[in-house]
Parts: structure tokens; C-alpha cells; sequence
């Protein structure tokens, strides 16, 4: 059963109603705000459709179906003998059947048929306007057509039409005047592309059409829109591609599109099976003002090449009123089969006000905001995706990281299971992570409103006009490099007091982050792996190496964190470490270093009996390490040791043959107690703070080899 529009709830209801067949997601787009409200916890939002890690074969099969199959389809084969001829010549036209009528420059199609068009009108336009049944076919055979006052190519009337690019031709539409007017919301009855069909509109063959307009869209069909073969070329003053229904792109359609607007789009809002775009085969190179590819309901890819540049990529100044995502669906982003995508957005690479499914294919992603973002469910369970630059890595209410591989490199958290946009604010005031205050102070685990996020290795700033310990809500201890006074966590907590079950805030059942299989090797300024609600690990290999500066590590956590399952390295800076809890089914064992390893070192977790069990070489400052693997032993103690040779690392990063020959011990640790003389992590009420000074650290050096 498919939710469409518009259904209220509050974030409470959001993330509780993602089933596995539906799924909520808001309307607002993650850079939006208003006085009132945010797009997160107590806002409006709006049911979507989307299901919770789709393949793109189900996610197709879920919209309507559309009107033409691919380059195979019957409507791009005919009987040759039957074709009319019409032939373009300058300022008038001749035609050699039935069916046609010339008007000067304007060549009006009359009846279903097929027609070869060739020659040049300089200042024309070829109309269709056939109310009969049956297709109109228009061949284009070295045609070329250009209008100084409307569209070159409209289909004004046909109960389908197809254009064909004849094999080895080369074809030109172009619009060079203004635009039509616009109704107050933005839609028009006028012919606003250079082609334009108010039909369903399917566009094959092996020839090349060039589609240039001033003003306008490119190419447009007012229902549905399918591209099965040809190299197009559209350089268009408003969107690029537009089907209202649907617009589909299958087998070796070649598209390059330069958009003022989007790039490929669809516009459908009031049908729930409609409004989609799949790439679902060929080359898509798009260049866009606004986004790549922008899906009133799903944009799916499969089994494509997708390149797109959106809003002059990362780094670009992006308006407050401007979209400019990599691939944006309302309902939901799909990617899966053989796709190779690739993305430089000024915002979020991929972003959906539902849900984000990644089950097969290798993309790579560099973006001005989130890597990937979706309001609802983020499934990864195939495939290659690669975050290269970001604010935020992934970010999801949900997220499911079940195979696959997976990096990301963040300025700030790499993954993030939470609700609404990064940054928000409103009248009542809101979090970082777009949370509503519900009218209380800043405190337990959440930055004042005036709070200034650090630089990496800087300490918070206070707000303003206070200091520490002069009683301002929220507020933390000073922490002198980077350390807590011994034994104790921010706010005068008793550091490192254990989690155990449950330990969840009343929301933080909302949120959660699950892997279960694949690799996920993290780089983040901010937090490596952050949920505001619950993090689950029973399988797969995670990497993480977090931030340098204090206010935030490499793991984080609200609610509960346990481990059953799989491999674990986080390193990160000391002043905020989590481990995960206490009745965490695999051990876990978890150190403050006596001496920051620094960039380029390699450490060693070893058991007490000298053996190796991983290796791995820190890319930043690292003062604290949290390893968990089938090999560790709760209540056994472990060594750590930092320097030596790496060895030969896997994909991750980890080694199993590392030497510790030239090493120096740096701590030691009891699996399943976090450093600060307690067992496992704080549960529940915002950041679960760890605390620094082991007592079963040593602070005596030593040297060993292997």
C-alpha cells in the first residue's frame, strides 16, 4: 500500500512507521527552515512511499508501468514503404503523401504514420496534430529546425508519438525565443521545450539530435517520456529533460545535458505510481544549475553511467531557496544493478525525503553537504559507495549497512542516524541534528544554541557570557588537551559507568544504525559512527578513524551500543570515547593511549601472550582505540603497542601480519571495561561520554618485537 501525500505526524511516529512497506519522509528539503518549524522532530511531515532497501527491479514494478519497453519496443519498427517524405527547405516545406500540410514555415502532421523529415527550416516549426488513433512517427534524417518565437518540434495532439534518429544522422532542434509565460505555479499550457509533446513521447534509433533552447526546457512531454536510443545533446535554458508521468532512459541512449535548472526531472505530484525517473540503461552526462536528476516520487538508477556536476559541485554557493542535489526523489532514491554514478553537488549527493537504497553498482560521491541523505531508512546491501568529500557522510533515521563496501570521508559526522538536516533553527531553538529542544535547556549530552562548533583539535567555545562550572545549562568542564579529570565525565558524570540493555531516551527507539555485513571504512572531523538512538553491529568489517579535537569521537551514541558480531577498529581522540555495553554478546577492548600515536603510526592490539591481532596505521593524532572481534576475550587483558610495520592490509586498512619489532607499549586494557576504571559506556540522554586516565594502563614504556 502506497501512503503518498499528506499524512501529519511527529518524528516520534516518523522513523516507527518505516515498515517494509512504507515509509515516512518530510516534504522540506535538508538545507530548508522556516520561523516556525524545522523538518525534523516536531514538524510536519509527509508519508512517502518508498520501502525500506528496494532493488531498482522492485522499486519499478512498485510505479506505473511505462509506455514503451526500450530500443526493442514495436513502435520504433515500421514498414519503410510506407513513409511519407517531408522534405525542409529554408523558409517553406514540400511533402510527397498524405497527411501533411504547409503554412509557410509551419509544417503541421495531420494523421498517424511514419515521416521522414530532412533539410533545414532556418525559422519554423513542425507541429503534430493528429486526433485519430494510432502512432505518429517522425524519422529524423539529417532534419534540422529552428523557431525564433515558439518550439521548434511540438506534439500538439497524438495518442502517441516517436522520434526516431535515423542511423548515421545528424539532427537539430533549437528555441532562441523567450520563454512562455507561467501560471502562478509555475506550470504552462504553452510548448515551453525546443521539443515539445503533450503525448506520450518515446525518443530511439542510432542517430545524433542536438537540442538547444534559450530559454525553456530542452525536451518535453507532458506525459510520459521514454529516451530508448540515440546521442542527444541538450543545452537548455530551464530544465534539461522533463516527463510529467515518468521519464525513463534504457539501453544505449547516449545523453549529455547542460540545465540552467535540473537536469533530468519529473513532475508528477498527484498520482503515487507516477513522477519517477529511471536511468535504467546508457550514458547520462549531466552538467545542472539546480539538481542532477530530481524525482517527484523515486529517481532510480540500474545498469547506467551517470555523471553528474550539480550547482557547480562542491565548494559552490548554494541560494536558500535553490535544490542543488546530486540525484533528489521526494519518495525515494534507488540505485542497484551494474550502475557507474558519480556526483560533484554543491548539496547532498544523493537525498530523498524517504528512503535511500543502494543494493548493487559503484558509486562515488563528492558533495557540499551529506554524502547521502535520506529523512527516512538508508540501506546499503551491495555494491561500492564511495564518499570522497562531504559535510556528512551518510545520514538517515535508519540506517542498514548490510554488505557491500563502503567509505566515506566527512568534515564532520561520517555516519549519522538522525532526523531532519544538519544544521536548523527555529523560534524554539533546535540541535545540530535538527532535534527540537521541547523547551528545555541545553543539557544532558546537547550544544547550547550558541554554541560554536570547534575546529578539528579546538575545544568548544562557551556561550556567551559564561564559563566553566558557573552553572549554564549543558555546559562542560574545561578539558585540558584533549583529557577528563581522572574518573570522571563530562558534566561531573561518573566516568565510564556501564550502559547495560536498554539505556535509551524515550526517542531514541527512532533512530538506530545496524551493520550487519560489508565493509565500512570511515574518515570523519566529527563523529565516526553517531545515532541518536541505538547502534547494532553483528557482522561485517568497520573502520573508523574519528576526529583529533575532544567535543567529539569516534563513536557515539544515545541509546544502546552492542556488538555480536564482525570486526571493529575506531581511533579517535580521547575526551568523548564510547565503547560499546557491557551485555554486548563479543568482547571489546578499549584504551586511552599513555602518548598520542601520531599520523602515520602503527598500532598493534595484542594479546597478553604477545600474539598480534590486528594492525592498523592512524591517519590522524590518535589517543584512544576501541577493537572488538570474535578473537577478543571479555576479562582478558590486551596490550597495545604503537609502532612497528603495518604489514599487509586488507581493504580496510587492518593487518593480521603486522610487526611490532621497534614498538612501544602504550596501554593496557581489560575487554569489556572502558578506560576510566568502569565497565562499558553511559546509556541513554544524548552523547555517551567515556572518560579518560585507565587505571588498568601502565604508564611504564616498553619495547618488544616480534
Amino acid at each position: 500500500m502506497r501512503l503518498r501525500r499528506p499524512t501529519t505526524v511527529t518524528t516520534a511516529v516518523l522513523t516507527a512507521t518505516l515498515t517494509a512497506t512504507a515509509l515516512v519522509g518530510c516534504t522540506a528539503d535538508a538545507g530548508e527552515s522556516t520561523s516556525a518549524t524545522t523538518s525534523d522532530a516536531a514538524s510536519a511531515t509527509t508519508a512517502s512511499t518508498a520501502v525500506a532497501g528496494l532493488t531498482p527491479e522492485e522499486a519499478m514494478s512498485a510505479n506505473a508501468e511505462p509506455h514503451a519497453s526500450g530500443a526493442d519496443d514495436e513502435d520504433l519498427t515500421w514498414d519503410e514503404s510506407e513513409e511519407v517524405a517531408i522534405s525542409l527547405e529554408g523558409d517553406s516545406a514540400q511533402a510527397d503523401g498524405d497527411g501533411v500540410t504547409v503554412d509557410g514555415s509551419t509544417v503541421t502532421i495531420t494523421q498517424a504514420g511514419t515521416y521522414r523529415v530532412t533539410g533545414e527550416l532556418t525559422d519554423g516549426q513542425v507541429v503534430v496534430a493528429s486526433s485519430g488513433d494510432g502512432v505518429v512517427r517522425l524519422v529524423l534524417d539529417g532534419a534540422s529546425v529552428t523557431s525564433s518565437t515558439t518550439s521548434a518540434l511540438v506534439v500538439d495532439d497524438a495518442a502517441s508519438a516517436v522520434v526516431v534518429l535515423a542511423d548515421g544522422s545528424t539532427n537539430h532542434l533549437e528555441a532562441t525565443g523567450a520563454a512562455a509565460d507561467a501560471d502562478g505555479d509555475g506550470s504552462t499550457d504553452e510548448p515551453d521545450g525546443a521539443l515539445f509533446s503533450s503525448a506520450d513521447l518515446t525518443i530511439g534509433g542510432t542517430g545524433s539530435l542536438d537540442v538547444v533552447s534559450a530559454s525553456t526546457d530542452g525536451i518535453v512531454s507532458k506525459d510520459g517520456l521514454v529516451v530508448a536510443g540515440g546521442t542527444l545533446t541538450v543545452d537548455a535554458g530551464d530544465d534539461g529533460i522533463r516527463g510529467k508521468d515518468y521519464l525513463v532512459v534504457t539501453d544505449d541512449a547516449s545523453i549529455t545535458v547542460t540545465a540552467v535548472a535540473d537536469g533530468l526531472k519529473s513532475t508528477n505530484a498527484d498520482d503515487e505510481t507516477m513522477g519517477y525517473v529511471a536511468v535504467l540503461g546508457g550514458t547520462v552526462d549531466i552538467t545542472s544549475g539546480d539538481d542532477g536528476i530530481q524525482a517527484e516520487t523515486d529517481a532510480i538508477v540500474a545498469d547506467a553511467t551517470v555523471s553528474i556536476a550539480a550547482a557547480g559541485g562542491v565548494g559552490a554557493e548554494v541560494a536558500e531557496d535553490a535544490s542543488a542535489k546530486g540525484i533528489k526523489g521526494d519518495v525515494g532514491v534507488v540505485v542497484g544493478g551494474s550502475a557507474d554514478v558519480s556526483v560533484d553537488a554543491a548539496d547532498d549527493g544523493l537525498h530523498s525525503n524517504g528512503a535511500v537504497s543502494v543494493s548493487d553498482g559503484e558509486i562515488t560521491l563528492a558533495s557540499g553537504d551529506d554524502g547521502v541523505h535520506a529523512d527516512g531508512d538508508l540501506t546499503v546491501s551491495d555494491g561500492t559507495l564511495t564518499v570522497t568529500e562531504s559535510v556528512e557522510g551518510l545520514e538517515g533515521a535508519t540506517i542498514t549497512l548490510a554488505g557491500g563496501d563502503v567509505k566515506v570521508t566527512s568534515s564532520d559526522d561520517g555516519v549519522n542516524a538522525a532526523g531532519g538536516t544538519s544544521t536548523t533553527s527555529d523560534a524554539a531553538g533546535t540541535t545540530q541534528d535538527g532535534a527540537a529542544q521541547q523547551d528545555a535547556p541545553a543539557g544532558d549530552g546537547e550544544m547550547p544554541d550558541d554554541f560554536t562548533p570547534p575546529t578539528d583539535g579546538e575545544m568548544p567555545a562557551m556561550p556567551d557570557g559564561a564559563a566553566p562550572g558557573d552553572g549554564t545549562a549543558g555546559e562542560r568542564p574545561a578539558m585540558p588537551d584533549g583529557e577528563m579529570p581522572d574518573g570522571t565525565a563530562p558534566g561531573g558524570q561518573a566516568g565510564g559507568q556501564g550502559g547495560g540493555p536498554g539505556g535509551e531516551s524515550a526517542d531514541t527507539g527512532d533512530y538506530w544504525l545496524k551493520i550487519s555485513g560489508g565493509t565500512l571504512v570511515v574518515d570523519a572531523g566529527g563523529d565516526g559512527l553517531d545515532s541518536n538512538g541505538t547502534i547494532e553491529i553483528t557482522g561485517g568489517t568497520t573502520v573508523v578513524q574519528g576526529p583529533t579535537n575532544s567535543g567529539n569521537g569516534a563513536l557515539d551514541t544515545a541509546g544502546a551500543f552492542t556488538i555480536s558480531g564482525g570486526t571493529l577498529l575506531a581511533a579517535g581522540s580521547s575526551g568523548m570515547a564510547v565503547a560499546p555495553d557491557t551485555d554486548s554478546s563479543q568482547g571489546w577492548v578499549a584504551a586511552n593511549l599513555d602518548q598520542t600515536a601520531t599520523a602515520g603510526t602503527v598500532v598493534h592490539v595484542l594479546s597478553d601472550d604477545g600474539t598480534t591481532l590486528v594492525s592498523y596505521e592512524v591517519t590522524k593524532d590518535t589517543e584512544n582505540i576501541v577493537y572488538s572481534s570474535p578473537e577478543i576475550t571479555t576479562g582478558a587483558t590486551y596490550v597495545f603497542q604503537a609502532g612497528g610495520t603495518l604489514g599487509s592490509a586488507d581493504t580496510t586498512g587492518l593487518s593480521s601480519d603486522g610487526s611490532t619489532d621497534g614498538a612501544t607499549q602504550v596501554a593496557t586494557a581489560t575487554a569489556g571495561e572502558l578506560a576510566g576504571g568502569g565497565t562499558g559506556g553511559m546509556g541513554g540522554g544524548g552523547r555517551r561520554p567515556g572518560a579518560t586516565g585507565s587505571t588498568d594502563t601502565t604508564g611504564e614504556a616498553t619495547t618488544s618485537g616480534t
